[in-house]
């Protein structure tokens, strides 16, 4: 992009992460994306062309660098220190888009290939049981079916069976599973006496806590999801969103799944 001729630390660093995608990189770089394919993966929209071109401005800027292999071949691409530091401004930006700009998703803005590969980037390989645990996602609009594999080693998304048998399966749609990363709805066991949709709120012994903790922000009760963000533009000091970023398929989820598969769903229309 074309420089500001200001002398600036602000106005050099927009000169260097403004232009568009640039920053979305980052995220998926820090998330702990490397490779080209993977990086376009987690940013749909964006062209190869255009990814090339954003890489090498981030390179030469050293924010990023290539591994090669013998032949010159890229075979990752790794944060620089510079790279890394960006952690707390992607952080904070974050932050401050689900304080003052995160209302209720537009449609177009929902992609459950996004979603999912997120989801399994951040699990907590940690809190994960020692055996291989295969969740089966099934969701309903648009209709799309992934197998998420979890072992303490890795964690991997299938688009077609994994050849395993699957310990847990989820039915949702997109949005709702959305609500559900975002901390806004929660997992419950399927009633097979009830209808799948059903709203009636959960047992609490058999409620599993979502997927990622995201602390809501605190609003007054009468504000719709419409009016949030002139909401927050009316609060002097609004209470900050903290986003964790330690996310996790809890161990309550894993834990509750059965021997044989077991069935989890989600209505369309989660309370949030």
């Amino acid at each position: 992009m074309r420089g500001y001729a200001q002398y600036c630390p602000v106005a050099k660093a927009t000169e260097i992460l403004g232009d568009r995608w640039t920053l979305l990189i980052v995220r998926e770089m820090l998330g702990g994306a490397s490779g080209f394919n993977e990086l376009q993966r987690g940013l749909p929209g964006i062209s190869r062309s255009v990814l090339t071109d954003r890489m090498r401005a981030l390179e030469r800027a050293e924010v990023i660098e290539r591994r090669t292999g013998p032949k010159g071949r890229t075979l990752e691409y790794r944060l620089t220190p510079a790279g890394r530091d960006l952690q707390p401004v992607v952080q904070a930006i974050g932050e401050w888009g689900a304080t003052w700009s995160f209302t209720e998703p537009r449609p177009e803005e929902l992609d459950p290939d996004l979603l999912i590969v997120w989801m399994a980037r951040h699990v907590d390989r940690q809190r994960l049981p020692p055996n291989r645990t295969v969740v089966k996602f099934d969701f309903r609009d648009p209709k799309r079916r992934y197998w998420m594999v979890l072992e303490p080693s890795e964690v991997s998304v299938c688009l077609q069976h994994p050849g395993f048998d699957v310990d847990l399966e989820v039915t949702v749609d997109t949005a709702t599973l959305y609500r559900v990363y975002l901390g806004r709805a929660e997992l419950r066991r399927r009633d097979p006496s009830r209808p799948a949709d059903d709203e009636r709120p959960a047992d609490a012994a058999t409620r599993i806590r979502p997927l990622v903790h995201l602390e809501r922000v605190r609003r007054s009760q009468a504000a719709s999801a419409a009016g949030a963000r002139t909401t927050a533009s009316r609060l002097a000091s609004p209470h900050r969103v903290r986003i964790d970023r330690r996310v996790a398929l809890c161990e309550d989820l894993l834990r509750r799944a059965p021997t044989h598969a077991g069935a989890l769903y989600l209505p369309s229309r989660s309370r949030s």
